[in-house]
């Protein structure tokens, strides 16, 4: 069976941009003024406005966050390399189950689009 690497369109850098945005969204703090080793509570979001980030993050990934990741990863940078990672294992696995000659005729279609 081949083996097919690959890297998740979302990386650690990619996802930190896009909680930067989002926060500074929610807060009006300037993207700037945004260190993404600050602890989330830090920035001032109430829950809804959490909840909503949340939520756009769920979409954007394509998958559920766990509550939990909150709480063991309590800042931007500590949380992006966390959903890095899970967005890394999750198209691995998904590389896994599909037919290697059916990726192969996917992917060329893509490269001759």
């Amino acid at each position: 069976m081949t083996q097919i690497q690959t890297t998740s369109s979302f990386t650690t850098e990619s996802i930190q941009a896009w909680f930067i945005a989002q926060i500074a969204e929610q807060t009006s703090i300037d993207p700037e003024d945004i260190d993404v080793n600050d602890r989330f509570d830090n920035f001032g979001l109430n829950s809804a406005r959490a909840m909503l980030i949340a939520s756009r993050a769920e979409k954007m990934l394509g998958f559920q966050l766990s509550p939990s990741w909150l709480w063991h990863y309590p800042t931007i940078a500590g949380l992006s390399q966390r959903l890095a990672e899970e967005a890394q294992q999750l198209e691995a696995d998904l590389l896994q189950t599909l037919d290697p000659e059916t990726l192969a005729q996917a992917l060329n279609e893509i490269e001759t689009k």
